[in-house]
């Protein structure tokens, strides 16, 4: 790959996290402040990522299907501009922004997957490539987050939109730009059947990454959503959103980085650290006292998510049929932040209104514990190293 395209894919993972940054991370407590009920922004939020599981199944085969990510990208980023301008100016119409949220989830959310793939795809599956591009977002995550959190501090809310505008445009003028991978396997119909997908359900080590994936995500997902209501729990507010997500993206740059070397570390410790790390975070969250134990918290958090991403691509595409590979992609991310998001808000709201916000980490910290367990169990079948489609 030559440094040019190596700058554009940087630029492109760069600009869909920095909307994340500046509109997508603030939405929750913006409703809130716009006099939106806990219930109403717990009930949006489920949408959101039920939506996004949907939207992640449906690009994911689309973009198998027709050999593109690029004309994805560019129909899901416009529209997507125009969603972000629908909820920001209509917050305080519960109809309207019940409709656009979710919809937003379906068509932008899936394309952290469809941006991984479409880099992995055009690095010819180079880890330490990869590694290396897909490390800059985190980093210029950190810091939009750090700026944007203390502009919506000071300021109001009237940043969200202007920032969520300008990397949607940044994002679509380099999707325009690059050129679409095509698959080793060729074009045509027969590239992918009801079969082949469904031969990812025979998949051992594939299907043993989804389970860590879901029960780590049902555990993390609570705090990462709700993460104002854990903030005002200890004294906290907006502001330290910000600083909490600069010290988490921060954290995952040089693991990242790392993702060629990570990738020569056996397959189950691997595991281990991704589960055992967000343990971690969970403990020292639910015995904070401070907003600093919750910072403490997420810098751990994020050193597992260090090995988590590389880990969960890793798998993808040294384990599964390059012609699922998009899908493949999407549906570990829908796995790990939207079905697990929406089955951890069915009982993490319930448990928190009758029992309090610390009975609900204690609730997430078992269900981190038993990915931690299910992760350090041995390997009935050796799959290392082969397709196992």
């Amino acid at each position: 790959m030559t440094k040019r395209l190596c700058a554009g894919f940087a630029a492109l993972e760069v600009a869909y996290w920095c909307v994340h940054a500046t509109f997508l991370g603030f939405v929750s407590a913006y409703l809130l402040e716009k006099g939106m009920s806990n219930t109403a922004v717990s009930l949006l939020l489920a949408a959101y990522l039920l939506s996004a599981f949907a939207g992640s199944l449906f690009w994911g085969g689309v973009c198998d299907r027709w050999q593109t990510n690029r004309k994805v990208f560019l129909c899901a980023g416009a529209a997507s501009a125009v969603l972000v301008c629908l909820i920001y100016s209509f917050a305080d119409h519960l109809p309207i922004v019940a409709l656009c949220y979710p919809l937003l989830g379906f068509l932008y959310q899936p394309l952290a997957s469809n941006a991984d793939a479409w880099v992995l795809g055009a690095c010819r599956y180079d880890a330490k490539l990869f590694g290396k591009i897909r490390c800059m977002p985190s980093l210029f995550y950190a810091f939009v987050c750090a700026v944007q959190g203390q502009l919506i501090a000071r300021f109001g809310y009237g940043f969200m939109l202007g920032g969520g505008l300008l990397f949607l445009t940044v994002l679509l003028l380099t999707a325009w730009r690059l050129p679409d991978v095509r698959s080793a396997s060729g074009k045509g119909d027969e590239r992918v059947s009801v079969g082949h997908a469904a031969a990812l359900a025979r998949n051992r080590q594939y299907l043993r990454l989804l389970v860590l994936l879901f029960l780590l995500g049902v555990a993390v997902a609570p705090i990462n959503n709700l993460k104002i209501i854990v903030y005002e729990n200890v004294g906290g507010n907006v502001a330290h959103i910000g600083s909490d997500s600069f010290v988490g993206a921060l954290t995952q740059v040089p693991l990242i980085a790392l993702a060629g070397a990570l990738a020569m570390i056996p397959l189950r410790l691997r595991y281990l650290m991704m589960t055992a790390f967000p343990l971690i975070m969970l403990l020292l969250t639910r015995f904070a006292v401070s907003p600093g134990m919750v910072i403490a918290g997420t810098f751990f958090y994020n050193v597992g998510y260090g090995f988590l991403l590389p880990t969960m691509r890793d798998v993808a595409e040294r384990h599964v049929d390059k012609r699922l590979r998009n899908l493949a992609h999407s549906l570990s991310d829908a796995v790990f932040t939207s079905f697990s998001g929406v089955v951890s808000l069915l009982y993490a709201g319930a448990v928190a209104d009758h029992f309090g916000v610390s009975a609900m980490l204690s609730v997430c910290a078992v269900m981190a514990a038993t990915a931690v367990v299910v992760s350090s169990l041995p390997d009935k079948k050796r799959e290392e190293g082969k397709n196992c489609i």
